[in-house]
């Protein structure tokens, strides 16, 4: 009876272990159903001059920062249409978004690039068209002035995102800058569990991400340090990192009429929320928003269209280290 209870300890283990690394070996190669990384992007090459469609679609995306990368379709959202669709925004918490996509609810998704590639890997019928926000962290402090990756050493950081673009920015800076033993790394659910933790004095540095750090100026507290600009010094890069990030189902994805007015929308909607910075919050809060969205944040949340061909290296880089 033993032998017959450690062998299906045995391979209860094996199927946890076989679970665990499902997702690392997905990153490397393929997840068993012959997907690789390569596979998961939009190709135009691909696609087909279809025409003008109709109907509504929906668009989903996590509260916050992502969200400015629509801003114009909620403004209009009575008049824009795209190709023929109009364009139904659903501003939804973040720890949901991933099921918009394993459900394929979705028929536009902006969620965290590792997290959406890691779905696509596994069979989710969408494409990885673009980048949104190309990185959004920022450093806060109770105290004033700015620190440098050398100030960190024997300190205590709090940080959102843990198994997700965050902890890849922060571990990349820490081990680049030989901090990784010295510098005691706690993640938090949200920006406002970072906060109250500073507060307390459990953390002396927090890591989170735009509008909430700017924001955050209200409450005593001030950026010190800008990941991004420390991730390309520790990197030897210019680009940053790819945070959210726009997945589209596979029948919008070979349709190249509508990929070329979708993403001239998310183009155009750049210079929109520039223009119309002043009016973010009440806009984005009017439409299911919980976040601030100050004037000084937006130009920091580094909203953009970053392609997909742009951003391959960055994603490959941190869905290896995420899944290490």
């Amino acid at each position: 009876m033993k032998k017959v209870l450690r062998k299906i300890l045995a391979l209860a283990m094996v199927a946890a272990l076989v679970a665990a690394f499902a997702v690392a070996f997905a990153a490397c190669n393929d997840d068993g159903n012959g997907i690789t990384l390569d596979d998961i992007y939009y190709d135009a090459a691909q696609a087909e001059e279809k025409g003008d469609g109709s109907g509504t679609l929906q668009l989903y995306v996590p509260d916050g920062a992502p969200v400015l990368a629509v801003a114009q379709f909620i403004a209009e959202k009575d008049t824009l249409t795209i190709a023929g669709y109009s364009v139904n925004v659903n501003i939804v918490p973040a720890n949901t978004i991933g099921g918009y996509i394993a459900q394929g609810s979705g028929d536009i998704v902006i969620m965290p690039a590792n997290a959406g590639a890691n779905l696509l890997l596994q069979g989710a019928e969408y494409k990885f068209l673009c980048s949104n926000t190309q990185g959004i962290l920022y450093m806060i402090s109770t105290t004033a002035g700015t620190v440098s990756p050398a100030d960190l050493a024997g300190k205590r950081i709090g940080s959102i995102g843990q198994g997700a673009v965050p902890q890849y920015a922060l571990e990349k800076i820490l081990s680049e800058n030989g901090l990784t033993d010295s510098v005691q790394v706690t993640y938090y659910a949200d920006g406002a569990a970072v906060q109250a933790a500073l507060t307390a004095g459990q953390i002396d540095f927090g890591v989170v991400g735009e509008p909430a750090a700017t924001a955050g100026a209200s409450k005593g507290f001030g950026v010190v340090m800008d990941i991004q600009a420390e991730f390309n010094a520790a990197t030897d890069s210019t680009t940053g990192f790819p945070m959210s990030s726009t997945f589209i189902k596979d029948e919008f994805a070979s349709n190249k009429t509508f990929v070329d007015a979708f993403l001239a929308a998310l183009s155009a909607n750049l210079t929109y929320i520039e223009e119309n910075a002043a009016g973010m919050t009440a806009l984005l809060q009017g439409a299911g928003s919980t976040s601030a969205y100050p004037p000084a944040s937006i130009p920091r949340c580094n909203v953009g269209v970053y392609m997909s061909d742009s951003v391959k290296a960055a994603v490959a880089d941190m869905l290896a280290t995420l899944n290490a």
